[in-house]
C-alpha cells in the first residue's frame, strides 16, 4: 500500500490540504525520505505535514519523534502549527533547533563530555572572550604571524575561535587535534594548496588550553552540545542503543546546512527506526 492509497484521518485535512499533491505524498512516506526543493515552496509545511501525519496516521507517540530546525522561529511556528491541527498534546517534546534538543541530551549524560550535572553554556561571544585572554596572555613574538593584520589583534583571534569551533564540527576533540591537523596539512601540500600551518599547529595548543578552562569552570560551549554526544553515540554502543532506542522518527529541516557532526548525530539518532525524514535546498547549501 502506498501513501496515495491510505484513507487521511479527518484531523490532516488542515494541514495536508495546504500542500501539493507531491509534498502530500512526501509528507505520508515512511523510511528514509529527503525532499529537496527550492526557496519558498513549502518545505517547512512538508516537514510539519510530515510530524502531523506520523503522529495521526502512523500512531507515532509525539515524545518519541525528534523534530530538529535550525532558529528558534521556525520551531516556534511548527509547534503552534501541529497544535493548531492536533491539539496542544500532540506536539513533539523533541521539538527544536540543534542547539537545544543537543543540551537537552548532553544534560541528561552530562559525564561523555567529562562535565557534572549543572553544567553551563558558554555562547558564541563567552567562547570568543576565553579565546581572547588565552591569546592576550601569550607574548607577541610567540604568536603565529597572520597574512593580514597583527598577531594578536581581534582579527586573529576572531580566526582562533573559528577553527577550534571548526575542530568541533568535524568532531575533533583536543587529544585528537594534532594527528587532525598533521594530516590536512600533508593532504593540502600534497595537492600544491595553501594551508597556513604555523596558525594551525598554534590553534592545536590553544585548543587544548581552551577546552581545559571550559572543563574547569563545569561548562561547554555550543560545539561541545553536539561533539560529545555524537563520539558517544559513535564508539559507546550500550550509549548509542539507548539513545536511538528513544525515537521512532527523526525529522530535519534546512538539511543543506548540516555539517558533520550535524549529519552524523541525525543518522546515529535514527538508526534503529530507520525513520529520518528531511528536507533541504541544495542549491542553497552552504558547505
Amino acid at each position: 500500500m502506498t501513501p496515495d492509497d491510505l484513507p487521511v484521518p479527518y484531523a490532516l485535512a488542515p494541514i495536508l490540504d495546504d500542500l501539493t499533491a507531491e509534498q502530500r505524498r512526501a509528507a505520508m512516506a515512511l523510511g528514509h525520505v529527503l525532499v529537496l526543493a527550492g526557496a519558498g515552496t513549502g518545505k517547512t509545511k512538508t516537514l510539519t505535514a510530515g510530524v502531523a501525519t506520523r503522529i495521526e496516521l502512523y500512531g507515532m507517540v509525539p515524545g518519541q519523534i525528534l523534530c530538529v530546525t535550525f532558529t528558534n522561529k521556525a520551531a516556534q511556528e511548527m509547534r503552534k502549527r501541529i497544535a493548531g491541527v492536533l491539539g496542544p498534546h500532540s506536539v513533539p517534546t523533541w521539538l527544536g533547533t540543534f542547539h537545544a534538543l543537543a543540551s537537552r541530551q548532553l544534560r541528561a549524560e552530562p559525564e561523555v563530555a567529562h562535565l557534572r550535572s549543572g553544567f553551563d553554556i558558554r555562547d558564541a561571544d563567552d567562547s570568543l572572550g576565553i579565546v581572547r585572554r588565552l591569546i592576550k596572555a601569550i607574548p607577541k613574538e610567540e604568536l603565529p604571524v597572520p597574512q593580514e593584520g597583527a598577531p594578536g589583534d581581534a582579527k586573529q583571534i576572531k580566526k582562533m575561535a573559528e577553527r577550534i569551533s571548526r575542530l568541533k564540527e568535524d568532531l575533533v576533540t583536543p587529544e585528537a587535534a594534532r594527528a587532525h591537523v598533521e594530516s590536512m596539512i600533508r593532504k593540502r601540500q600534497a595537492a600544491n594548496r595553501f594551508v597556513d600551518h604555523e596558525s594551525w599547529r598554534f590553534v592545536v595548543g590553544l585548543y587544548g588550553r581552551y577546552q581545559a578552562i571550559l572543563r574547569e569552570q563545569n561548562a561547554a560551549d555550543f560545539g561541545d552540545l553536539l561533539m560529545w554526544p555524537t563520539l558517544a553515540m559513535l564508539y559507546d554502543p550500550a550509549y548509542h542503543r539507548r539513545w536511538t532506542g528513544r525515537f521512532t522518527a527523526v525529522m530535519a529541516d534546512e538539511f543543506q546546512d548540516v555539517n558533520r557532526a550535524q549529519y552524523l548525530w541525525l543518522t546515529l539518532l535514527s538508526k534503529k527506526s530507520g525513520e529520518l525524514f528531511c528536507v533541504g535546498d541544495d542549491s542553497q547549501s552552504i558547505l
